[in-house]
C-alpha cells in the first residue's frame, strides 16, 4: 500500500509504477467508484453495443450514429 497526499485541488498523484502495471497513460480514463468504506479507482474499459449482432464489444467503429464492431463489418460484407 503507497500513501498519498490529496492536493488542494483534490488531486491525487498515481505512482508511475501502478500507471506501469495497469498500461495508463497521460490522458486515459479511469473509473472512480465508492461504497461505505472504500475508494476503488480502475481502469476504464469502454464497451460498445454493435447496431448490427447487438453483442457488446471492446472495439467498434462508429458510422453516422451506430456502432458496428469487427464481427458487425464482417457480417455486413458477406452480405454485399
Amino acid at each position: 500500500m503507497q500513501t498519498k497526499r490529496i492536493a488542494k485541488n483534490g488531486r491525487i498523484l498515481l505512482p508511475r509504477d501502478i500507471l506501469d502495471r495497469f498500461q495508463l497513460d497521460d490522458g486515459d480514463l479511469i473509473d472512480i467508484s465508492y461504497n461505505e468504506t472504500q475508494i476503488m479507482i480502475e481502469p476504464h474499459n469502454q464497451t460498445y453495443l454493435c447496431a448490427i449482432t447487438g453483442k457488446i464489444s471492446k472495439e467498434a467503429v462508429k458510422i453516422g450514429e451506430a456502432w458496428i464492431s469487427k464481427e458487425g463489418i464482417k457480417k455486413l460484407m458477406e452480405n454485399m
